[in-house]
């Protein structure tokens, strides 16, 4: 073979290496350039959810001072205790609102002192003499002295806290 083949095959494979190179390097500049404009999507999309989530977040604090969650418990005297956790009352509800919030059917009187619960679900008071029934009673939990406290005033009087527990318990009296 002559030297002026083989330096033409030469210039040749050069010329294809360098073609193929120049295509790669097109189809990398395609590819990086593809994956540059869904980077620059993405991160134009994850600004939008941020800003949306924010506002979300802001919606959920303004809503958060308007409601209280307490815990309510309905205890029938039988066993049964039913519990009603972070139930969500607003700002301001009493225990007697917190019970007909989380109870199927409540019967209740007003007398001078307030409102006096009767009937939860269908358990009514039973009075057995002048000096002793079944009522429902209210108490509430005082976590500084862990222990459960009969409420000190009508259930629609006393005005309930985020995070307080109420028990409303179906018990015997007797004077």
């Amino acid at each position: 073979m002559s030297t002026q083949v083989r330096q033409g095959r030469r210039v040749a494979l050069k010329d294809a290496l360098l073609l193929a190179l120049l295509a790669w390097a097109v189809a990398a500049s395609a590819a990086a350039a593809v994956q540059y404009t869904r980077a620059e999507g993405l991160a134009s999309e994850l600004s939008a959810l941020h800003a949306a989530l924010s506002a979300r977040e802001s919606e959920l604090r303004s809503l958060r001072a308007k409601v209280i969650l307490v815990n309510v418990a309905l205890d029938y005297g039988n066993g049964t205790v039913k519990w009603f956790n972070s139930t969500p009352l607003p700002v301001g509800s009493t225990v007697l609102k917190a019970l007909l919030a989380v109870a199927g059917r409540v019967e209740y009187t007003y007398g001078k002192w307030g409102a006096y619960v009767t009937s939860i679900d269908g358990v009514s008071e039973k009075i057995l003499s002048k000096s002793e029934g079944y009522s429902w009673l209210w108490h509430i939990y005082d976590a500084s002295q862990r222990k459960w406290v009969l409420g000190p005033v009508a259930a629609d009087q006393y005005v309930l806290k985020d995070g307080d527990t109420v028990m409303w318990r179906y018990e015997h009296w007797k004077f």
